[in-house]
């Protein structure tokens, strides 16, 4: 009787070992999916009844810090290190606090004594080093792959994560191919791992929408492959969100149907109100959200009212929103377009200008793809364009040729000639410059070069007699342009106006003045004033002339 009870002590024991394994299991897979308050739920239940459950505690550090709670997160570390002692994953899990904390000498102490501790054999301590450096601003992301590749090393070796976390790490550095690479070879352990899908997803939608097919194929392999996966969904709900609201909807419930019901997900939900072109129902909804969730509720809503007073022509109201959702958000929460809207709306206010150029300067900040930022530059150009400010534009224009070093004909036209008009004279010969070296045969590098050293001389214009700053760019120009003198025949006439003048009174060559009129009277015969100074010319060369002196200096128009 006695070896019967205590055969039901230890089967009932295991039963609760395999019950709580399970829990934390279900913890972990929380994490996984993003739900970071049912993780949260879960495995403070864990922690609860089992403090001394190091994997339990270490999972529910990582859950607080997904959900900004970094105090929260360290005192659960702190309290367990204080009853446990140095264990490597608790270690591990402080050195990314200290990390967000900037602490980055003692973070990298505690990752080595941790990987020590464990003789370099624990796949699982590699994989949280990595994680935190990779989690962290201030983390390595070389040195989380030195310790990834370290893991893939042990024994045995079998487990995805290190892989999709060593592609978090590349992706860090910028190195798409090689963070797709690590994803891959996540795929080769688990090829049902829906994250990895998801990631290669998110690297070639970073790219831009000329990669939609490719990353819309990786987010709906992503749900195919688990169709629990909340995080694919909404991206596809995300991509749909400004091209098909019916698609879009459709996402966006499965995306709902999958994940932890947040404010966050009810401000998504209204902001679909603003997508279905109900702009004055979006902000009604929104505002009844925000009075009856006072400060709970998600600043995402402020957004959505923003963008539809901005629908509605309210600029003030626009901004005003958008300063308090900038101002509340988590940077996770800021997209690129909100940038570009607040400079957009900004704009609109003559006192707000240094802020759109702020706004536009944190938008190709944060959006490193190439193509984007040429975007981004180009949207401020033109809005400076329509309102007349070309030194404002001609900023921007120039930008473009920094992240554009196969600049076109194209950019250094609008760029050189913004400039122009700006007055920004200095900046604009350098452009011209740089036009003349990489397309040598193209006129409007010599006419731009021409037209901004006759502007910026102001001494030769308050005097009114040409320098000769001017003269070899404006000789190449007329020697290309004359093999078609209709197309340009306007310019041609300023610049043989500008060689005539030269050449009247720098040089005192009446001759070879008096053939650059004759040039003007060539393609504009009705010229009045070309006419009146080439006979002026005519007769200073016809007048005897004393014998050991030059002709009297006579100044043409």
């Amino acid at each position: 009787m006695i070896k019967h009870t205590i055969r039901l002590i230890v089967a009932s024991a295991l039963l609760c070992n395999v019950a709580f394994a399970q829990t934390v299991d279900e913890g972990k897979q929380f994490f996984y999916y993003e739900r970071y308050k049912s993780a949260k739920e879960t495995l403070e239940k864990v922690v609860a009844s089992k403090p001394d459950d190091v994997e339990a505690v270490y999972w529910l550090g990582q859950t607080l810090i997904e959900l900004h709670d970094i105090a929260g997160a360290k005192a659960v570390y702190q309290k367990a290190l204080q009853a446990k002692g140095s264990d490597p994953l608790l270690l591990v899990g402080m050195g990314h606090i200290e990390l967000l904390e900037n602490k980055t000498n003692e973070a990298r102490q505690r990752f080595e004594t941790a990987i020590s501790l464990t003789k370099g054999k624990n796949v699982e301590i590699y994989d949280a080093v990595g994680r935190a450096n990779v989690d962290a601003t201030a983390g390595d992301a070389k040195y989380a792959i030195e310790k990834l590749n370290a893991a893939t090393q042990v024994r045995r070796f079998d487990n995805p994560d290190v892989y999709i976390t060593m592609g978090d790490a590349y992706r860090k550095l910028m190195d798409g191919g090689a963070a797709v690479t690590s994803y891959q070879k996540a795929l080769t352990l688990n090829d049902k791992l829906a994250v990895a899908k998801y990631k290669i997803g998110r690297i070639y939608r970073t790219q831009g929408d000329d990669q939609a097919k490719i990353f819309l194929e990786n987010f709906n392999d992503a749900v195919a492959m688990d169709p629990k996966y909340a995080p694919a969904y909404y991206n596809l709900y995300s991509y749909w969100y400004s091209r098909d609201v019916n698609k879009a909807r459709d996402f966006f419930g499965k995306y709902k149907a999958n994940t932890d019901f947040t404010p966050s997900v009810e401000a998504e939900e209204i902001s679909l109100v603003y997508a279905s072109g109900d702009f004055k129902g979006a902000i009604a909804k929104a505002d009844e959200k925000l009075q009856k969730d006072g400060d709970k509720a998600d600043v995402k809503l402020y957004r959505t009212k923003a963008y539809a007073y901005d629908k509605l022509g309210d600029s003030v109201n626009a901004l005003k929103n958008m300063e308090i959702f900038l101002a509340k958000a988590n940077p996770d929460d800021i997209l690129p377009d909100n940038y570009l809207k607040m400079a957009e709306i900004s704009a609109k206010f003559p006192d707000k200008l240094s802020q759109a150029d702020e706004y536009y300067g944190k938008l190709i900040a944060m959006d490193t793809v190439k193509a984007h930022r040429i975007e981004y530059a180009n949207a401020a150009a033109n809005m400076y364009k329509k309102m007349n400010k070309h030194d404002k534009a001609a900023v921007w224009l120039t930008k473009i040729l920094q992240y554009k070093p196969d600049y076109s004909v194209r950019d250094l036209f609008f760029a050189g000639w913004e400039n122009f008009y700006g007055e920004n004279y200095v900046t604009a010969d350098s452009v011209f410059n740089l036009y003349k070296v990489k397309f040598p045969d193209d006129v409007q590098g010599y006419y731009g070069g021409f037209r901004t050293k006759w502007s910026a001389d102001t001494a030769a214009i308050n005097s009114g007699i040409p320098s000769a700053a001017p003269l070899e760019d404006a000789t190449k120009f007329i020697q290309l342009a004359e093999a078609d003198k209709d197309k340009y025949k306007q310019s041609l006439q300023l610049t043989y106006g500008y060689m005539a003048g030269y050449y009247a009174n720098n040089v005192k060559d009446y001759a070879t003045a008096i053939t650059y009129l004759d040039k003007i009277l060539e393609v504009d015969p009705a010229n009045v004033d070309a006419q009146k100074n080439k006979e002026i010319l005519q007769q200073a060369l016809n007048r005897p002339q004393p014998k050991g002196s030059s002709p009297k200096k006579t100044a043409t128009k």
